[in-house]
């Protein structure tokens, strides 16, 4: 190769080399630092849509597992009053069976009547006022609670379960008291029988009004001189007491219904772990940088880097040889 002083090509190629050395330690460095095999897209355009895609429905399976949990405690909180409320089925039932037993004065029945009353009245109460995050469960509102359990728009990914969540008044129960055994009905000369309901007025105040038993239609008659309709025989609270069973079991039902859906729910929940674990170790042959092949990789390129700065030192030496055949 002639000796120039133009152009010092030995220089130039030694720059090459040390420049792309740089740049691939500068790279090495970055992913030891970061611990991440992808920092840009230029590292890896293919690797980046795969691992971000991957990224993506990780993310996604860890929100349905949380959805999945919030939908478990939803349902155990129904479960919760479903239970207080066959509670109370369950005292009217052993109240009925007592009263059902001709040893028991008319004074005696009608304290129980009067228990069996209030406790209707407290499932009521819990149909109206079990709730979830201000969602009421038990009052036949529901019409549709998806859970998204998967993390696709896919149907397999979800699952309704309202029809766990049915109306559980008493009326939808098929177990409203009979005027027979209600102390405070009264019975006209047709033979039909009403039923005293308070209501509040727009002043606040309580008027009682009575109702037909038969349609629920509302009677404006006089109620003075009416003779009472209670009357609790063992006929007529054995008829009541079967009523009160066919709801106890009606409940039952539901309840099973809402253990059925809660496993169901557990085994997703256990199926999504095992799907994310296997993303995450997909996604980590992607992403993530292997220390030791990377720190071997510094080590070779330090070296090249610190070989390539002596070999660019000599080769810009070599234009002070053109001096020297001048007598410089």
């Amino acid at each position: 190769m002639a000796i120039t002083l133009g152009t010092n090509i030995p220089s130039y190629t030694a720059r090459v080399n040390l420049n792309s050395v740089t740049d691939s330690l500068t790279k090495t460095m970055e992913k030891l630092s970061t611990g991440l095999k992808i920092n840009k897209a230029a590292d890896d355009a293919a690797g980046l849509v795969i691992s971000e895609n991957m990224e993506a429905l990780i993310r996604a399976s860890k929100q349905a597992q949380a959805n999945i949990q919030n939908a478990t405690s939803f349902l155990a909180i129904a479960e919760d009053g479903m239970v207080s409320i066959s509670d109370h089925f369950q005292r009217i039932n052993d109240l009925l069976v007592n009263m059902a037993n001709d040893t028991n004065d008319i004074n005696s029945r009608t304290a129980s009547a009067r228990e069996i009353m209030e406790r209707l009245d407290e499932i009521d109460r819990l149909a109206d006022s079990t709730n979830f995050n201000g969602k009421t469960m038990l009052d036949g509102s529901v019409d549709s609670i998806v859970v998204q359990m998967g993390p696709d728009e896919e149907t397999t990914s979800i699952l309704d379960i309202s029809a766990a969540l049915s109306d559980c008044h008493i009326e939808s129960l098929k177990a409203k008291l009979p005027g027979n055994l209600n102390p405070d009905a009264l019975v006209l000369d047709t033979g039909d029988i009403i039923i005293p309901k308070d209501e509040v007025q727009a002043d606040g105040t309580i008027e009682t009004k009575y109702y037909y038993e038969k349609d629920g239609t509302e009677y404006n008659g006089a109620t003075t001189g009416l003779d009472s309709a209670f009357d609790p025989t063992n006929v007529n609270c054995r008829a009541y007491l079967g009523t009160v069973q066919d709801a106890i079991a009606e409940l039952s039902t539901r309840r099973g219904l809402l253990g059925a859906y809660e496993n169901r729910m557990d085994s997703s929940y256990d199926s999504m772990t095992t799907r994310i674990e296997s993303l995450e170790s997909a996604k980590s042959v992607y992403t993530d940088t292997d220390i030791a092949q990377e720190a071997t990789n510094m080590t070779t390129q330090q070296i090249m880097q610190q070989y390539n700065v002596a070999i660019l030192a000599n080769a810009n030496t070599i234009p002070q040889l053109a001096l020297s055949l001048l007598g410089g």
